[in-house]
């Protein structure tokens, strides 16, 4: 294994160091013996105040076990527990621990050896010490009461010595009573201590000692806690529960300080990031955000904060996002699958993008793009004649297309508008333009067709050369399949590009609003179905007043500047449906004849079959969320409630 751990590489790079340094540490991590300790694992104060301020990126999970109890206990965890399930459940782990079987040895331990380990607080670091490169900490709580520790520790003292060709080295016990112990990878010393079941490991020895002298009562000189950090505070005590709960999880993660220290010596990277303050991307402080399970009236809560600079300039003050209405628009279906609507404003929009533009363009960069590229190619004023119309309410949703095949998920994004009557000629002059053609003169075929659905016009590429383009397609892959001999590769292959449904790109103005689905003529109609009162509609679902109730109750007075709804059970039967196929029967079983593991797979499938859907979707809670502005920045908020939405909470 061979980790390069210089650190002077783009973000990406260092993630994926930081990553095998982990699982690196991980196993060797618990290859020190337990000492008597001053310092007891029991009274540790929290993380936040041993690690320090400088802490770049933080991910926690507070305590692991709790955490799977109380997945266990939500609507999603005891439908596991249906028979049915359970008996497929336990299955597929059997098969789980067959197929590691093969890998065993090379682990070099049981299954049962890595389940029983986690036991308490998970949380992993990125360290970023002043004018340093990132270091990296690890801290587990693991069961320090069970045979299988042992055994990790023996193949830990083994992975060491084959890994880097050297024994763990052992220090003397410090007057806290800990017992440092430390290995190279690639010339990097990873040292670490065990006290109890607590596990602590660095690539800094300074950055770990000061994690014990934090915990001992002893001052680091120059360098505070990261619960004095400003960012991690003000993002923290945004994500805290109603009753400020300890929620079950957390992560936090400064992407500028990130960005910059893991680039040092990259100077292609580090003349990147000057741009940053023209863009006004240097204005975004911190991300962070928790997760917290049974919670009030909740199954499940999680928070998530932005954190902005105040005041806000270029990206982040052109998104200008606006407060808006929680109530869905009139035509969206009942059983959409996601829904999200927010505000922009428009004018600031454009000129916080002109700004910005023109900042490296030059003066009138973006209006002549807009003449050149736009108006003379529509033969219309982009800005007069589609933008000054639009009131900057968008709307983006999710819908599943019957019959159910791969590609029945369905986007749709739509565009509130203020002028009806003089959008819609806009709309006739721009499809006008297109069909017309390059040379200006009516073509044999049209680009974009016109048709009526309920009195409504609707616009949609012709399916006539959608269906001959997919042909072609088809063709072309059976040709290529034929040419490499792919066997059941690409007999599976086939099946699945066979069953897919026709795209077919459409819009059209229904009530006030321009609906646009690249894939979906059908979610068009649908949409002018419901706008007519001939479909449900989202909201009349007693499912979204269910989540929408709760969201008017938790703003209060306040406006959101974005709505979100989400209803799992439609894409979960979209899977059913698709799983049940012959289709996907066939592939399953020409994959079985070639893999022993899709062979498992298959048997017990067959052996446990799965229910009827309607006996499972009770478990598929839809949730709900919005999200606010304020001069921190934007805090989201994503939730699932208790209890059977049917009944109307």
């Amino acid at each position: 294994m061979r980790v390069d751990l210089s650190l002077k590489k783009p973000v990406g790079v260092i993630l994926y160091q930081a990553l095998s340094v982990t699982l690196f540490t991980l196993v060797l991590l618990t290859v020190a013996s337990p000492v008597q300790a001053q310092l007891d694992p029991e009274t540790r104060p929290p993380t936040e105040d041993l690690l320090p301020e400088t802490t770049v990126s933080f991910v926690q999970v507070d305590n692991f076990r709790d955490l799977m109890g109380k997945f266990q206990a939500s609507s999603f965890g005891q439908m596991f527990e249906e028979e049915a399930i359970a008996n497929l459940r336990d299955g597929l782990f059997e098969e789980a621990k067959l197929a590691y079987e093969d890998v065993k040895d090379e682990v070099g331990l049981e299954v049962d050896d890595l389940m029983a380990l986690p036991a308490g607080e998970m949380t992993f670091a990125v360290i970023v010490p002043r004018r340093k490169d990132p270091e990296f900490m690890l801290i587990l709580e693991l069961d320090d009461d069970t045979e299988a520790l042992d055994r990790v520790l023996d193949r830990g003292r083994q992975f060491a010595l084959e890994e880097s060709g050297e024994e763990v080295t052992a220090e003397e016990s410090t007057e806290d009573g800990i017992e440092y112990e430390s290995f190279s990878v690639d010339g990097k010393r990873v040292k670490f201590f065990r006290l109890g079941g607590l596990l602590v490991g660095s690539t800094s020895e300074d950055e770990l000692e000061a994690f014990v002298d934090r915990w001992a009562g002893r001052e680091v000189e120059k360098v505070r806690p990261l619960s004095s950090n400003r960012k991690f505070i003000t993002i923290m005590n945004r994500c805290l529960g109603s009753e400020e709960l300890k929620p079950e999880a957390r992560f936090f993660v400064d992407p500028i300080a990130l960005a910059k220290s893991s680039t040092r010596g990259n100077v292609s990277a580090q003349v990147a990031l000057n741009f940053l303050p023209a863009l006004g991307l240097d204005g975004l402080l911190g991300i962070g955000g928790s997760m917290l399970l049974s919670e009030d009236d909740f199954e499940s809560v999680v928070h998530a904060h932005v954190l902005l600079a105040d005041p806000r300039s270029g990206i982040f003050e052109m998104i200008a996002l606006k407060p808006t209405d929680v109530e869905p628009e009139p035509w969206l279906p009942a059983n959409a699958v996601n829904y999200m609507t927010t505000s922009w404003d428009i004018d600031q929009m454009m000129s916080e993008l002109t700004t910005i533009v023109e900042a490296f363009q030059g003066e009138n960069a973006v209006d002549e793009w807009i003449q050149e590229n736009i108006n003379e190619e529509l033969e219309l004023d982009l800005k007069e004649d589609i933008l000054s119309h639009l009131t900057g309410r968008v709307t983006y949703c999710q819908w599943m297309e019957p019959p159910m095949k791969f590609n029945s998920q369905v986007n749709v994004v739509a565009f509130e508008i203020e002028n009806l009557e003089a959008f819609e000629k806009s709309i006739e002059a721009v499809v006008a333009r297109v069909n017309r053609g390059d040379d200006g003169e009516e073509g044999s075929e049209e680009k974009i067709e016109e048709s009526e659905y309920n009195g409504i016009r609707i616009w949609s590429q012709p399916i006539t050369r959608i269906e001959q383009r997919m042909e072609r397609r088809r063709e072309r892959f059976q040709e290529r399949a034929e040419r490499r001999g792919r066997g059941i590769e690409g007999d599976l292959a086939q099946l699945s590009f066979e069953n897919l449904n026709t795209p077919q790109p459409s819009f059209a103005l229904i009530g006030n609003y321009l609906v646009f689905s690249p894939q979906s003529k059908a979610f068009i109609e649908q949409a002018i179905d419901v706008d007519q009162g001939e479909s449900e509609s989202l909201v009349n679902d007693t499912k979204f007043q269910s989540i929408s109730g709760k969201m008017t109750k938790l703003l209060k007075t306040d406006m959101p500047c974005a709505t979100m709804y989400s209803n799992p059970e439609e894409s979960v039967k979209m899977l059913y449906e698709i799983y049940q196929s012959d289709t996907t029967q066939a592939i399953i079983s020409r994959g079985a004849e070639e893999n022993k593991y899709v062979a498992g797979l298959q048997g017990r499938l067959q052996d446990n079959p799965l229910p009827e859907f309607d006996e499972l979707k009770k478990y598929f809670k839809p949730s709900g969320g919005y999200a606010l502005s304020d001069e921190t920045g934007y805090h989201f908020f994503m939730f699932i409630l208790r209890g059977d939405p049917e009944e109307g909470q």
